[in-house]
């Protein structure tokens, strides 16, 4: 079980063996090749303003000298998982993920401020509850590291370990269905289950308010 006073001690374990030595620059989208300022004014109007930009390959990212082994895959990783999800949206689009109603991002479960338990919370996020989802992030071990029953997926190890931790509507606990286990993973994992919407307090604390009751959890490749 977790406890609310532990858990800042829990984010920080499940990446503490790839601990980087400094943290790397912030990555920025792609500046527009042209400017449109340029162009023949008839056609200003026109011109690829909406078009986005190209995105970034993980090889593309710039890392300072200084940067170690685990910076560099923690931030590869990251990348990877953007590409890999909006593979993931294709493919769902495209009927070829079944038993998902749809892909759940981190930002729409956490874009309220957090007060205590289910307070607050937005009737678009209470929906969810009961909804079969697929969900995209790093898992963060609660006690083992093999053979694993439960864990924490959280969006990023940058902001859980070397920054601000996301607060309880940021983290959701994964609970492996039936006897189905995981050994931990560093790599970007998707996950595949019921998400469920309730307060899980221990001693008069509230731990947590989400949890994805697993199908399935696989690295994205």
């Amino acid at each position: 079980m977790i406890h609310r006073l532990t858990l800042p001690f829990l984010l920080i374990a499940g990446a503490a063996a790839q601990a980087p030595t400094s943290q790397p620059s912030k990555v920025t989208p792609a500046s527009r090749a042209q400017d449109v300022t340029k162009q023949d004014p008839k056609k200003a109007d026109k011109a690829d303003s909406d078009k986005p930009a190209p995105e970034k390959k993980a090889e593309d990212v710039k890392m300072p000298a200084s940067a170690s082994p685990e910076d560099i895959r923690a931030v590869r990783g990251a990348q990877s998982m953007l590409q890999a999800e909006a593979k993931l949206k294709q493919q769902l689009k495209e009927g070829k993920i079944k038993g998902v109603d749809k892909i759940l991002h981190f930002e729409e479960i956490s874009a309220w401020p957090y007060q205590d338990g289910l307070k607050g919370m937005p009737p678009e996020v209470k929906k969810l509850d009961g909804t079969s989802v697929m969900m995209t992030g790093f898992m963060l071990p609660i006690d083992e590291v093999e053979n694993i029953k439960q864990f924490l997926l959280v969006q990023s190890l940058w902001s859980c370990c070397y920054g601000q931790p996301p607060d309880i509507n940021g983290i959701v606990r994964v609970v492996m269905k039936g006897d189905k286990r995981i050994d931990y993973q560093f790599e970007p994992i998707k996950v595949i289950g019921t998400f469920k919407v309730k307060a899980t307090v221990e001693d008069g604390y509230c731990v947590d308010i989400f949890q994805l009751h697993a199908d399935s959890v696989e690295v994205i490749r």
